[in-house]
């Protein structure tokens, strides 16, 4: 494993966008205004998101995927080939179910690149920063699966294999291709593993197939990776987030073993948030010398944590696995999905980032 920073105060990426960010794109969408004032209402906000992190005492800077409708949609906008189709998705909140009207994309042709899933999105945050950058995309095991329809995506590919290791090398070299431009942490996000755990998503036919298949497509993005001193490929495990709701319940236990074995990353980011994540178990698959990145902030609610009683759960954690191995974040982004963030206001999604800091500071002190 690659000499990698620690990082131990992290947080999953996605920000709440502002109001004046989500009514530009509206208007560019509905043909109001050019792309370019667009871009100027989006680089306004991501300088605020910067000082935000600053503010908050974070080592590492996200642009808040301000540029993105959602977490899926920088390799959808770099390449042809994808069509969209509206469909209802069951969301699971304290109550019960609620249907949501969510966008599904569909690999409808075969994919053809037209520029890098990141486009420009590092050369304007070094104008901001010249700390620590990370990077998040979204992971190809998760595209080749989520995004295939049968009858469709057959007429394009032989099969979801073949997809799958078109987008592993894509990955594989926007991940390259960003660790040449000096960020230090690249973060592949995939809320398919939910799939595999206890949880109220259905399980179907070829259940175990689609897990391996997910795995080694995700694995084939990574492997032979050379990491700059320092830098870090990360994967967050994900059980849905959209509008304070979840997808998924249930703990690690159904697939650490083969996916911490088997996908070649740095850290591991894992929601512990509440019950529905099940507990530390799990842990101890994670191989020697990997960060264990613990989701114990809620981005789902507005009540703010107690450090003492995190700095307990990351002690809980320590019987697991080296307390240097670990790490502290948020559960997951604060907004996934740029029209569905979660139900906070921005005082509050700053004092949860305070928090992150303020946790990692009374646990392992100043970081570099």
């Amino acid at each position: 494993m690659a000499d990698t920073f620690k990082f131990h105060g992290d947080h999953v990426g996605s920000l709440l966008r502002p109001q004046a960010l989500l009514e530009a794109r509206r208007r560019v969408e509905a043909g109001m205004i050019e792309p370019e004032e667009l871009r100027e209402v989006e680089n306004e906000a991501i300088a605020g998101a910067v000082r935000m992190q600053k503010d908050a005492g974070l080592t590492i800077f996200t642009d808040g995927e301000f540029r993105r409708q959602d977490f899926r949609s920088g390799i959808v906008d770099a390449f042809d080939g994808f069509t969209t189709k509206e469909v209802e998705m069951p969301w699971q909140s304290p109550t019960g179910t609620v249907t949501l009207l969510s966008t599904q994309y569909i690999v409808s042709d075969r994919l053809k690149q037209q520029r890098r899933i990141t486009e420009g999105e590092v050369e304007f945050m070094r104008t901001l920063t010249r700390g620590h950058l990370k990077v998040t995309l979204i992971a190809p095991g998760f595209v080749a699966e989520r995004c295939w329809q049968d009858g469709v995506s057959d007429q394009a590919y032989e099969s979801r294999e073949e997809l799958g290791a078109e987008l592993a090398a894509a990955t594989k070299a926007e991940i390259e291709a960003l660790f040449a431009e000096g960020v230090m942490y690249v973060q592949l996000d995939n809320p398919g593993y939910a799939a595999f755990l206890d949880s109220h998503v259905r399980r179907g036919n070829g259940h175990g197939a689609a897990f391996e298949r997910m795995v080694a497509i995700d694995a084939a993005a990574v492997e032979g990776i050379e990491r700059p001193s320092g830098a870090s490929v990360g994967m967050h495990i994900c059980r849905g987030n959209n509008a304070s709701l979840w997808l998924a319940e249930g703990g690690y236990e159904p697939i650490a073993e083969q996916l911490f074995g088997s996908v070649p990353v740095d850290r591991f980011l894992l929601e512990f948030d509440d019950d529905r994540a099940g507990g530390f178990d799990p842990l101890r698959y994670i191989p020697e010398g990997k960060v264990a990145v613990l989701g114990l902030i809620s981005t789902k609610t507005p009540e703010l944590e107690d450090v003492e009683t995190l700095v307990k759960r990351i002690d809980e954690a320590a019987r697991i696995i080296d307390i240097d191995n670990l790490a502290v974040s948020p559960q997951c982004g604060f907004a996934s999905v740029a029209r569905g963030g979660n139900k906070l206001t921005p005082d509050q999604e700053f004092k949860k980032l305070w928090l992150v800091a303020e946790t990692a500071f009374a646990t392992w002190g100043f970081e570099t």
